[in-house]
């Protein structure tokens, strides 16, 4: 938890640095840190998605490996800052940064609700920080390539969010302003730690095989933590509602299921994260969260930047 509030007090530093119309410099590229306030403390939230205990917890644990992998992704990122030369770059690095460290902030708050529900949330983060150590210490090359990989699962997964109104709809609205503002700006971001990489010297057998062993560790991660707070609630063995649950992610028809054409265009050799067009997406969720009537305003903390 450390690692990760020294992110946010590095990222607030960085992205005090202006542009003469004193906007921070990830707005001048689209990708401008927002400070989204969430509060929980008088929720009466219980099962926050569908009001479906393993939909909810599947969600809570991508909740709570966030903080320590968006530190992850920060320091990836970070390393390789001082080797590229383009300004535009440059302003969506700064703009990537602080963007991830007040996600982290934002789920802190979530993963906090989720521990006072006498759910093993801190123990799970502190496994993973253990991992993503480990990780961090094999290469930067490395960690980069695990970066964009998992940089694609968050911008399709909050592309899929802000498109699928059944999907926004199921959380609950206290909680719901956290995922569409982390959804929003997983998508203004999704191609600057690919822009590294490539600018960086990244090829494309590494970045193809990273892909292959990161997401067969992130489904074990995944499924540990569904898992852990399933049975924290004794639930795990409610194998009717959790095969019902799985299905309606996995299965033919399921939610992640419908991802794997966008996923699988990873592979191909000149992909690129905006080939997945998504600029009247974002126009249109910067207008409703954040714009004259947004449904977030409420929540922020300073100016609004669109």
């Amino acid at each position: 938890m450390n690692a990760a509030v020294n992110a946010i007090s590095n990222a607030a530093a960085e992205t005090s640095v202006q542009s003469v119309n004193r906007q921070p410099l990830g707005a001048r590229v689209g990708i401008p840190p927002r400070r989204v306030a969430l509060d929980l403390k008088h929720s009466d939230a219980g099962y926050w998605y569908a009001n479906d205990p393993f939909l909810t917890y599947y969600w809570s644990a991508f909740s709570i490996l966030l903080p320590e992998g968006e530190q992850f992704f920060v320091e990836a990122v970070r390393h390789y800052r001082d080797q590229i030369t383009d300004e535009n770059l440059k302003a969506g690095i700064a703009g990537f940064i602080g963007q991830e460290a007040l996600h982290t902030q934002g789920h802190q708050v979530l993963n906090k609700f989720i521990e006072d529900k006498n759910l093993p949330a801190a123990e799970i983060e502190a496994q993973l920080r253990v991992l993503l150590d480990t990780a961090a210490k094999i290469h930067p090359r490395l960690s980069l390539a695990a970066t964009i990989c998992l940089e694609h699962f968050t911008a399709l997964l909050g592309e899929q969010l802000l498109v699928e109104e059944d999907h926004h709809n199921s959380v609950n609205e206290d909680i719901k302003p956290l995922w569409m503002w982390h959804a929003l700006e997983e998508t203004e971001h999704k191609a600057v730690a690919w822009d590294v990489y490539e600018q960086t010297g990244g090829s494309y057998a590494v970045r193809a095989g990273t892909m292959v062993v990161t997401t067969a560790v992130l489904g074990a991660v995944m499924a540990y933590a569904t898992a852990r707070l399933l049975h924290a609630d004794g639930k795990l063995l409610d194998v009717r509602n959790n095969w019902r649950g799985f299905k309606s992610l996995f299965g033919r028809q399921g939610r992640m299921t419908r991802l794997a054409p966008k996923f699988l265009d990873f592979f191909r050799p000149g992909f690129h994260p905006n080939d997945h067009d998504t600029k009247a997406l974002v126009a249109e969720w910067r207008e409703r969260l954040f714009g004259v009537n947004g449904e977030v305003n409420h929540l922020l903390k300073g100016r609004v930047v669109h």
